[in-house]
């Protein structure tokens, strides 16, 4: 027998383990257990808090901003109008690439990594209140990218600014890492006084990049700044002054996003400053407008018109598109003309090139036989006609002119701001072109033409202006020297002398009227003048700063007019018809022809001066109701009377010249723009002839809601000022550009 003291003596002894309940640990048995199990947990736990970290901290934004900072790393604000804060971009060569021992040694430009820009969505979210969002504003945008082009540039930047009719936006995007301050300082900018937008750009690891990623810099650059400004026009350096890679990314992104380019011809920055007084819709339209050039040249004529082609040839085309020249040559050609002829090539080039076009046209006459008035009125205007109302103009000038070389540069910056600009283009809708000549006579060519002076504009702030000669003043009055006649009229022209050889030659023979233009010009100058009285029409007319001219007329090899020789008139060589009788022509004619006009020929702006220190108003120019208007007798009239006398003239001339009868009470004819079918009736009028007497005529195609002058009305910020409603607007405006 088993003693009973071998086993303890508890009750619980021979029961299974299981049969206990599971009891948690206690904590101390936890801090108790090995080590190595704790060093696994905190390990796994500082591992995920880092790749948390990692992943917020390499978040990046649209423009290759990263959220957040490294602990230590130093805060910098680009240039721009925001306290936006972002990560200063990192410094050195980038990663796998090592910088060159010489520290005098250009950094390797190898780097073809990632493209990122740290500083660029600063500035472009502080631009936010240009108004960017929209496709059509007053952004300008000066994209630069070597240090010389920054010192030709910056200074019309800031011209630019000082004008304040455009929100000025500047974009570094070269290789160099001068810091943006420090390169605005080495030019003597003073961001205080240059009131601008500054984008820096560049892409990080600029200097460094290879010519593939620093053209794809400058492209994805050009797509941020798309989107955030829409800028209306990009202005650069001239293209042997820039870099390659850059020049090549803005051509082919402006391609894409439809983005003129002006680029300012090398050592032209002085002759192009008369840009920086436009504005974004004038920059916008920048190779939109056509010039053509047309010259009718008469018998013996070879001196004047070869003085006329060399001065045309003299001309400062640099950076412009150069005009198309026709030229109407006479039945018989004398010898030195034909052979200056053989030799002229055009337009000018400046390196010699197989593939270069020559772009004068040449029209010879057959017919031997002189013209009547009528006549030579169609021929002449039916010399040109425009492919595109809008954009396609003509520039008639007379072989006795002689052209300053400055005179393109006249009509491109008159031309943009009076049929383009966004300001300007509602206003001009009763402006036929404009002139280049300022005749010493009235259109008589006896009385002499008084040209406003200071005192004379609509404006007060004008009045006490020093220096100037004559002010640009608005005539009733066409042109045949030198003037520029816009597309869309010279349609509306041709469609007012067809109705109105029709209804000549349909009435019944009636007394001639009497002739108010002189006949030293051509006769298609009475038809114009009654065109441009029937419509309120009148040329734009150049001011003078110390006597001197945009063109000369010579007198001494002066001849007169084909249609105007009467058979007392010495027979010129060719010429061996007689003249047909003039009596039944539309107008009246001397019976003898007058004799040589003996104009003064005041000397012409040389070239050495920029156009804008040779017009009045430091080249700035008014607005058109500011500007005095003259009819055609030369009678001075307030421009709010200007409607009410074309209406006047106009009804008049319907009844006498057109076959109207009178307009029932309460109506007035109905006027389709670019035709001059309501001053003349064929028939009954219908009811569709006629619209109600308050209701708003459409004389222009242009006349119409602009929706950037609506803009700008609704929406302006302290940067840029209103678009000027009033006397007080503009002189605001004006005040503040002379400041």
């Amino acid at each position: 027998m088993i003693s009973r003291t071998i086993f303890p003596s508890d009750e619980e002894l021979g029961k299974r383990d299981d049969d206990h309940k599971p009891r948690r640990a206690p904590l101390s048995s936890i801090l108790k257990a090995p080590l190595r199990w704790r060093k696994r947990r905190i390990l796994l736990t500082l591992v995920g808090i880092y790749l948390l970290y990692v992943f917020i901290h390499n978040i990046a934004t649209d423009s290759g901003k990263k959220m957040g900072r490294v602990p230590g790393s130093k805060i910098t604000v680009p240039i721009g109008r925001t306290t936006l804060q972002t990560q200063t971009e990192p410094v050195g060569p980038p990663p796998g690439i090592k910088s060159a021992k010489d520290e005098a040694a250009p950094p390797p430009q190898t780097y073809n990594g990632q493209v990122r820009f740290y500083k660029l969505a600063v500035s472009l979210h502080g631009a936010a209140t240009t108004l960017g969002w929209r496709h059509m504003n007053r952004n300008v945008l000066f994209a630069i990218s070597s240090l010389k082009s920054a010192s030709v540039l910056l200074p019309m930047v800031c011209e630019m600014a000082r004008w304040n009719r455009n929100y000025v936006h500047v974009a570094f995007m070269g290789r160099d890492a001068i810091q943006l301050d420090d390169l605005l300082e080495i030019n003597g900018i003073d961001k205080e006084k240059c009131d601008v937008y500054w984008h820096d750009a560049r892409a990080d690891y600029s200097e460094y990049s290879s010519n593939i990623r620093a053209e794809g810099s400058v492209a994805a650059a050009m797509n941020h700044i798309h989107s955030f400004l829409h800028p209306q026009v990009a202005i650069i350096d001239d293209t042997v002054q820039e870099d390659a890679f850059f020049v090549r990314g803005m051509r082919a992104k402006a391609k894409e996003q439809n983005l003129p380019i002006i680029e300012i011809p090398k050592d032209g920055s002085e002759n192009f400053m008369w840009i920086t007084r436009l504005d974004s819709g004038s920059l916008r339209s920048w190779h939109q407008a056509t010039i053509d050039i047309l010259i009718h040249a008469p018998l013996d004529s070879s001196g004047s018109l070869i003085r006329l082609f060399k001065s045309i040839q003299r001309a400062d085309y640099t950076g412009l598109k150069p005009p198309r020249l026709i030229v109407e040559l006479p039945t018989s050609l004398d010898p030195p003309t034909q052979q200056y002829l053989e030799h002229l090539e055009w337009p000018p080039s400046t390196q010699d090139s197989p593939l270069a076009s020559n772009e004068i046209v040449l029209r010879h006459r057959i017919s031997s036989q002189r013209t009547s008035p009528e006549e030579a009125s169609i021929r002449f205007l039916e010399s040109f006609y425009p492919a595109n109302p809008a954009s396609s103009h003509v520039l008639l000038l007379s072989p006795q002119a002689q052209l300053s070389p400055l005179y393109y540069h006249y009509l491109k910056y008159n031309l943009l701001e009076f049929k383009y600009s966004s300001y300007s283009a509602d206003q001009s809708g009763n402006l036929l072109g404009i002139s280049l000549d300022l005749p010493p006579h009235l259109l008589d060519g006896i009385s002499p033409l008084k040209a406003p002076r200071p005192a004379d504009m609509n404006n007060a702030i004008y009045h006490t202006t020093k220096g100037v000669s004559s002010v640009p003043f608005l005539w009733q009055a066409p042109n045949s020297n030198a003037a520029l006649y816009f597309g869309d009229k010279w349609i509306e022209l041709h469609s007012f002398l067809t109705s109105r050889m029709a209804a000549e030659h349909l009435k019944s023979k009636t007394a001639p009227r009497a002739k108010i233009v002189s006949e030293f010009v051509p006769a298609w100058m009475e038809y114009v003048l009654e065109f441009m009285r029937t419509r309120g029409y009148s040329l734009l007319y150049p001011g003078t700063i110390s006597g001197e001219n945009l063109v000369t007329i010579h007198n001494e090899l002066y001849h007169l007019p084909e249609e105007f020789m009467t058979p007392s008139t010495p027979k010129e060589k060719g010429m061996e018809a007689e003249p047909p009788e003039l009596t039944e022509q539309p107008f009246l004619t001397d019976a003898s022809p007058p004799a040589p006009p003996d104009n003064y020929e005041p000397p012409l702006v040389p070239p050495s001066r920029p156009l804008h220190s040779a017009l009045p108003f430091d080249g700035d120019l008014p607005e058109i109701p500011h500007l005095p208007y003259l009819l055609h007798t030369g009678e001075s009239l307030p421009p709010e009377n200007v409607t009410i006398v074309a209406e006047t003239f106009a009804t008049k001339f319907r009844l006498e010249v057109g076959g109207c009868k009178p307009v029932p009470e309460g109506k007035r004819r109905k006027i389709i723009p670019g035709s001059a079918r309501d001053l003349f009736c064929s028939g009954d009028d219908n009811e569709n002839d006629f619209e109600d007497e308050d209701a708003i005529p459409n004389l222009d195609p242009e006349a119409r809601v602009n929706p950037m002058v609506e803009s700008k009305k609704s929406s302006i910020t302290p940067s840029v000022s209103p678009i000027p409603t009033s006397t007080t607007d503009y002189g605001v405006r004006a005040t503040k550009a002379a400041a």
